[in-house]
This record gives structure tokens, C-alpha cells and sequence, in this order.
């Protein structure tokens, strides 16, 4: 774990895991990221889209609102989109957005998907899978 980073990006798919099927360990992280003022929790406009979709199909839309007051809106620059593009492949770009957006930050960014492998093994920014995430920030809990 890393110590010094208190920022976190949560991908659309821990969005989605959160909200989907009622309370689950998912749920209480994201619970838990939000309602502590020591983590800072950043997005991007692109990413803020795809919550919104999955908010209006999964009956999300208060979960979403309370996402919307703790979570900084922070678009990254072309040159860090550039730098994260080389890792996935030419249909994600969205990907490539959010990891730019956690190199711009220096957030972690929280995933299951798969996408973000590549810019994991390489270094670039940091990325924890929901089982890392849990096991690192709700031990205390």
C-alpha cells in the first residue's frame, strides 16, 4: 500500500458493484471513501458521464448525488492522456482518460478491470483491484 496517497479514483465498475445488488463489501468501501474527509476522490468528466448512466439504470441517483459532493472534478491535460493512450487498446479510450486522470493527481485508481494491466505492470499510476482496495483501507473497520 501506498502511504502517502489519500487520492482515489473509483472506475465505473466499482461504481457499479457498489449499487447494483444492494449492501455488499464494495459498497462499504466506496461508503468508506466517501464519508472520510482524509481521502480525496477524483473524477473526470467522462467518468462522472459513465456514473450518471449507470446511477439512472441501477435507481442509483441519491448514491450519485452523494458521490457529486465529495468527489473533485479534475480533467487531464492531452500530453497525460498521450502518456496512458500506449496502454490500452484503441476502444478504450475512456480508460486512458481516467488513468491520465490519476497520473495528473497522483490518485489510485480502484478497479477490477482488466484494461488497466498493462499501465499497472508498467508503473505509470498506481492500481488496486476492490480485494486490494478493501484489504488496505477498511482493515481498521
Amino acid at each position: 500500500m501506498q502511504k502517502e496517497s489519500t487520492g482515489f479514483l473509483i472506475d465505473t465498475n466499482v461504481f457499479i458493484a457498489a449499487v447494483k445488488k444492494g449492501w455488499t463489501k464494495t459498497t462499504e468501501l466506496v461508503l468508506h471513501l466517501l464519508s472520510n474527509p482524509e481521502f480525496v476522490l477524483v473524477a473526470n468528466d467522462v467518468l462522472l458521464a459513465e456514473y450518471e448512466r449507470y446511477a439512472k439504470a441501477f435507481d442509483a441517483e441519491n448514491f450519485l448525488e452523494f458521490m457529486r459532493l465529495r468527489v473533485t472534478i479534475i480533467n487531464p491535460s492531452d500530453d497525460e492522456i498521450r502518456m496512458c493512450r500506449q496502454y490500452f487498446p484503441e476502444s478504450e479510450v475512456a480508460d486512458a482518460v481516467h488513468a491520465a486522470t490519476c497520473l495528473k493527481t497522483n490518485a489510485v485508481l480502484i478497479t477490477d478491470d482488466k484494461h488497466f494491466d498493462l499501465i499497472r505492470k508498467a508503473g505509470l499510476i498506481e492500481v488496486w483491484n476492490t480485494s486490494e482496495a478493501t484489504r488496505n483501507l477498511l482493515k481498521n473497520i
